[in-house]
Order: structure tokens, then sequence, then C-alpha cells
């Protein structure tokens, strides 16, 4: 099996940009395991996930890059396209990422907290005339309901004087 040298370079430019998705997509799931921090179990399944998701990748690169043949050039490929992507793009990628999330955030807490607040502060206004109205009458209220404790304890500190004077 002869190839050139033309379709070596071709078949580790397409496996370097492979390694490159490879990196990315392993900043992906650094930045969905610091924002959720999975436990034991959960961490096993997301580690499975991601090494079936990369092997289908390259698995993809080799079958339409290269035949499905596997050579040292596209080990190398993947190797320094991943190395390269961690080294010059990782951190970039990842500050983007975490910021477009933060901004994603901040607009969905617009969309959708906001609106609830404002139904909560609507709701306020009936609440406030409703205790205004009904303040006095409980405090009428509180008092009639003190009443029974203050004769029994009254009732029993007269008694000794009244039981005293027979």
């Amino acid at each position: 099996m002869l190839t050139y040298v033309s379709e070596q370079t071709y078949v580790f430019l397409v496996t370097l940009y492979g390694g490159i998705i490879i990196g990315f997509i392993y900043d992906l799931y650094r930045i969905f395991r610091l924002i959720f921090s999975p436990k034991k179990i959960a961490t096993m399944v997301e580690d499975f996930i991601f090494w079936i998701l990369i092997s289908i990748i390259a698995t993809l690169v080799l079958v339409f890059g290269n035949e499905g043949q596997i050579r040292f050039y596209t080990i190398a490929g993947f190797l320094v396209g991943a190395l390269s992507y961690n080294l010059l793009l990782s951190k970039i990628i990842i500050t983007c990422i975490v910021k477009f999330l933060i901004k994603l955030k901040k607009i969905i807490i617009k969309l959708v907290v906001n609106p609830i607040k404002k139904l909560f502060q609507i709701g306020k206004i009936p609440i406030r005339k409703v205790k205004k109205i009904t303040k006095p009458h409980v405090r009428k209220l509180k008092r009639i309901k003190r009443i029974p404790n203050r004769v029994m304890k009254d009732t029993k500190k007269y008694l000794k004087y009244i039981k005293d004077k027979k």
C-alpha cells in the first residue's frame, strides 16, 4: 500500500484538526464539571460518556480522513492537535465560554425571575391594604386572646388572699 507524502500531510492535518476538536470537547467537559461538580458515580458516568464521544470522533476522523488506517503520523496528529489546542487556545476559549454562560444566566434571570418579582410586587399592594385594614382588629383579637390567661393568673394570685380571710 503506497501512500504519497501529500496524502500523509493531508491525513496529518485532518488528525491535527481532530485533536483540536477533542481538546475543545475536553474544555467543555471541564467547564461542565466545574459548574455542576458531580458526585463519584456521576463522574464515572460522565467520564464514560466523554471517552465514548472522543472515541467516536477519533474513529470518524480516521475513517473519513484515512480510510480507517492507523499510522504513527495519525496518532501524532491527534496528540499534537490536542496539545497545541490546550497550550494555545484553551484558556481563551474557556474564558469566552464562561463569560457567555454568565451573560446567558443574566438573560435567563431577566426573562424568568424579574417577571416573577413583578408579580410579587403587584401582589404586595393588596396585601398591604388588607394588612392596614385588619391591623387594629388583629390587635384587639390578641388582647382578647390574652384575657383568659390574665384571669387565671389573677385568680391564682388573689386566691391566697381569699382563703386567708375565711
